[in-house]
């Protein structure tokens, strides 16, 4: 499988450190059971907590035997979203073939990391954390000259998120509004739903030279100049022009021939906090996914 970028930080920041056999499994045994690493000890005593292996950001590794003093240098890899291979080809000299390949592929496992001996499979659990490095945020990354998507100018949304029938989806104005006709027929909707179901065709996205993102919608029915330049002056909206006031503003830039945006929103993930910069990444036919994949934009 391919792995994109957000599955090799994880698997990466996953991995780094040093770990330790926790227990022994017998594929033999009638009951699978867990035998502590300590308990399970070879002919002359020695038990496999003796073995301590570390893994670096960088793709190397070591492996220490504490017991005899020997530490030898490997490497690993990420080869799926729970799996990986590591090689120490001064540890484990045997012939290719399915037992090796066996030893060198380590599986993700209720958070440790497995590997087969033959007919043993050895769990390992992480001792202590590796340095990992996270990338840099594009927002703390300087942006480049120039504008190489043409993304400088005016756009309105092409399709919006929206309930068409059974479906939940992008849908075009003309779609939505033929729903939005057939439930007003039926008395499902009224006229401040149907404009609610229509809302988001009526603003209009503009990107700035420098390098703002204006998002514009239109000006309530019945508002008074006085409620227009209260609301200015008081900061609720940004400007007004052409019948349209200026709901929100974020930021844009190019990092390394890309274009993104700053969403302004909170994200999580599992606990760790995400970006909140999106790339403006334009389709075959120039329309541009925004909000999240909420609308799609058309360039006026």
């Amino acid at each position: 499988m391919t792995l994109d970028e957000q599955d090799i930080r994880k698997g990466t920041k996953f991995i780094v450190g040093k770990w330790r056999p926790d227990f022994v499994v017998s594929l033999f045994s009638n009951d699978l059971a867990h035998i502590p690493a300590a308990e399970f000890k070879s002919e002359d005593g020695r038990d496999l907590t003796a073995l301590v292996f570390e893994f670096f950001e960088d793709g190397r590794m070591t492996a220490e035997n504490t017991a005899e003093g020997r530490r030898e240098e490997g490497s690993w890899e990420q080869t799926g979203l729970s799996q990986y291979r590591w090689s120490v080809p001064d540890l484990l000299k045997v012939p290719e073939g399915d037992f090796k390949k066996s030893v060198e592929t380590l599986t993700v496992q209720e958070g440790r990391l497995v590997f087969s001996l033959g007919f043993l499979a050895i769990a390992m659990e992480k001792t202590e954390e590796g340095v990992f490095t996270e990338p840099p945020d594009i927002g703390d990354m300087e942006p480049d000259e120039g504008d190489p998507i043409g993304i400088v100018g005016k756009y309105e949304p092409v399709k919006a998120m929206s309930v068409v029938g059974d479906k939940f989806g992008l849908f075009s104005r003309e779609e939505v509004e033929a729903e939005v006709k057939k439930r007003m027929s039926t008395g499902e909707l009224d006229g401040d739903a149907a404009a609610d179901m229509l809302a988001a065709f009526e603003q209009k996205i503009e990107f700035t030279q420098d390098r703002r993102v204006l998002m514009w919608a239109p000006l309530p029915k019945g508002v008074t100049q006085e409620q227009i330049e209260a609301a200015l002056e008081a900061g609720q909206i940004k400007a007004v022009k052409d019948g349209l006031f200026c709901a929100g503003e974020m930021e844009w830039k190019t990092v390394d021939g890309k274009c993104y945006y700053n969403t302004n929103e909170h994200r999580e993930l599992f606990g760790e906090e995400q970006s909140p910069w999106d790339e403006l990444k334009p389709d075959e036919e120039g329309r541009i996914p925004f909000a999240s994949g909420m609308m799609l934009l058309k360039k006026l």
